[in-house]
């Protein structure tokens, strides 16, 4: 028999490591993940559209054109765009609320003949002012019930008013400043004297929540700071005008929205209704949710007008020129600029996953409900610029969190003779049974017969070797976490039974009103669930690929909400790669305790994370052998 030296200085070290040393090497946190570099992404306001860093508007709260509507005996006679002016407000102006829709409607009753539309758009421009004009001429005959028919009304009308008619063939300038005045919208709906708010449908009170205007994106900019409404409605008798003042309509569609349960719209119209009552983390958080899933809702994906609309809703306004055509970017300008009011791991939380690979952690909202309305952020998150494209999806900035990392995969437990009560005979007796044979080849070896004693010493070690492999095959490694696709272990969670007697009872995280994130319906996802070994505990969760870490973002009803990760570790040649966020769960309270504190991380979808990818995973193996040999 030939002797390996590798062999026998392998099995010499196996049996004499301390097994918790055998413990700390084989944990799952990556050595990277604890390194801090002061290499960090620019800030999203380094880098204004409108030049310079960003800063606070402070203007903007008058409309730039405003229509002068003629009324001759109770019906429309005529109209001009004309500037805003001093007598504008002196006199004050009306704005109109409505939902092309039904605006729509009122044209197909009267017969319009559509044009043709430019591709990807429903209709043209020159249709949509057609149309909305319908919307104008049952404004001024409704107004006749008033007892005032032969007037002059300065009307705003979004189709009429948004850009300069002298500059309509200038497709570009006609663009931006269209783009200028939504991003004001909010500013011109609280200056008007009156709002009046519109929909098809007849005898409609507008505060219902199944009312086709309240449901629309820019609902919340023009009415919830307006000082009068008037309610357009439809009778079978025709149109007619209920006057009403801003707060008492504000707060009937309060009670509305309590009545369906629609809550972040509740708190939004406490928060209005009497300011101070909510506090600005849970108001903004309810208006970004509110905002972001009204217009998912409408079919805009892309949320070209998310920022526009939010823009004067929030403590602190952008400037109309920083805010572009990605509602994304504007968003996340938007929470900088906010940030004394306002953290970003509220929104981390909610957010499923996006139906776009480009987008990094943003998503589509979940709403609250009864048991998981609790939202208590854990950590500081916030955007910041893109380390490889400063106009591509911004990253989300983590700070002061912590991470868990997962298991690759289950693997037998090679510990297993001294982790379980029952090997403890075994353990025992192979232990005696080492140390007499060990003992005897000493004394072999001290008279002389050196090769003897090697080889009693050597066929010992690995007998004992053998005797542990053996008991391992019977136990699965019960640290840690570990991902189970449900397409290869679906509902037989008990096969982990058979396999390990410890794991054949598991407790489902659902008995706690857990959270439930949207499934993208165009993206592909992988169901599975996260199984803790140690505890037996197990959650439902979604994601787009096996994850390897999770990050606690916030106490989110009795459970604390995570964003489930693909990390790589930060390496001095590439110290901001960026982690792609692959999912989201909701575990139990104590997954705190089995949490490293670790550096700064960075969710984002950066092209250079697969580039560098392989040599931060190499970097850090070289490290911790290193570590191994020191």
């Amino acid at each position: 028999m030939v002797l390996s030296p590798i062999l026998f200085l392998r099995a010499m070290m196996h049996v004499f490591t301390p097994r918790a040393v055998v413990e700390v090497f084989g944990n799952y946190f990556h050595y990277g993940w604890l390194v801090e570099f002061a290499m960090t992404p620019d800030p999203v306001l380094s880098n204004a559209r409108g030049g310079g860093k960003g800063e606070y508007d402070v203007t903007g709260f008058q409309p730039s054109w405003m229509l002068e509507v003629i009324i001759r005996n109770g019906t429309f006679h005529s109209s001009r765009q004309i500037p805003f002016s001093e007598e504008v407000e002196r006199v004050g102006y009306t704005a109109l609320s409505y939902p092309m829709e039904s605006a729509e409607v009122l044209a197909r009753e009267h017969h319009f003949v559509y044009n043709f539309a430019p591709e990807g758009r429903k209709y043209s421009r020159a249709d949509r002012r057609t149309i909305s004009e319908y919307v104008l001429h049952l404004y001024c005959s409704a107004r006749r019930h008033e007892g005032n028919p032969d007037r002059t009304e300065y009307i705003w009308l979004d189709e009429f008013c948004l850009s300069d008619e002298q500059a309509q063939d200038d497709q570009g300038i006609t663009t931006a400043q269209r783009n200028d005045e939504l991003g004001r919208l909010a500013d011109i709906f609280r200056s008007a004297a009156q709002t009046v708010v519109f929909c098809d449908k007849e005898n409609c009170d507008h505060t219902q929540l199944t009312c086709v205007w309240g449901k629309r994106l820019f609902t919340l900019p023009e009415i919830l700071h307006a000082q009068t409404v008037l309610r357009l409605t439809r009778t079978p008798q025709g149109a007619e005008i209920f006057r009403t003042f801003g707060h008492a309509f504000r707060e009937t569609m309060q009670k509305d929205a309590a009545r369906g349960q629609k809550w972040h719209l509740y708190a939004i119209f406490q928060h209005t209704i009497n300011a101070g009552a909510v506090p600005w983390q849970a108001a903004i958080h309810a208006l970004i949710v509110e905002a972001i899933r009204r217009d998912e809702a409408s079919g805009f994906y892309y949320h070209k007008y998310l920022g526009k609309a939010l823009n004067g809703l929030l403590p602190r306004r952008a400037r109309l020129e920083d805010l572009g055509n990605s509602g994304w970017n504007d968003l996340a300008w938007l929470l900088e600029l906010n940030q004394g009011f306002y953290n970003a791991a509220s929104l981390a939380a909610v957010s499923s996953i996006a139906e776009e690979e480009t987008v990094s952690w943003l998503g589509k909202p979940i709403s609250p409900a009864a048991g998981n309305e609790r939202l208590e952020p854990v950590l500081t998150a916030f955007p910041v610029s893109s380390t490889s494209d400063p106009t591509s999806d911004p990253p989300l900035t983590i700070i002061a969190g912590k991470t868990l990392g997962f298991r690759p995969k289950l693997q037998r437990d090679a510990l297993g003779l001294y982790k379980n009560e029952e090997m403890k005979g075994l353990k025992i007796l192979a232990f005696r049974a080492a140390f007499l044979l060990l003992l005897f080849s000493y004394f072999v070896t001290r008279w002389g017969h050196c090769k003897t004693g090697f080889a009693i010493y050597y066929c010992t070690t690995m007998l004992y070797r053998v005797v542990e492999l053996l008991a391992g095959t019977m136990y699965l490694e019960r640290e840690g976490w570990v991902f189970l696709e449900d397409s290869k272990w679906g509902d037989k969670l008990a096969r982990l039974g058979e396999q390990d007697h410890y794991l054949r009872t598991l407790t489902h995280w659902d008995q706690q009103l857990v959270p439930k994130w949207e499934k993208p319906m165009e993206r592909t996802c992988l169901s599975g669930k996260l199984v803790d070994l140690r505890n037996r505990v197990y959650v439902d969760t979604i994601v787009v690929s096996h994850p390897n870490a999770l990050v606690p973002l916030a106490i989110h009803g009795s459970g604390v909400t995570c964003m489930l990760l693909d990390r790589a570790g930060d390496s001095e040649e590439a110290p901001t790669v960026t982690a792609h966020k692959m999912g989201m769960c909701n575990v139990p309270p104590y997954i705190f305790a089995q949490t490293v504190k670790s550096a700064t991380i960075y969710v984002g979808n950066d092209s250079k994370y697969r580039v560098v990818r392989r040599q931060v995973e190499f970097i850090i193996l070289w490290k911790w052998w290193v570590l191994i040999i020191l």
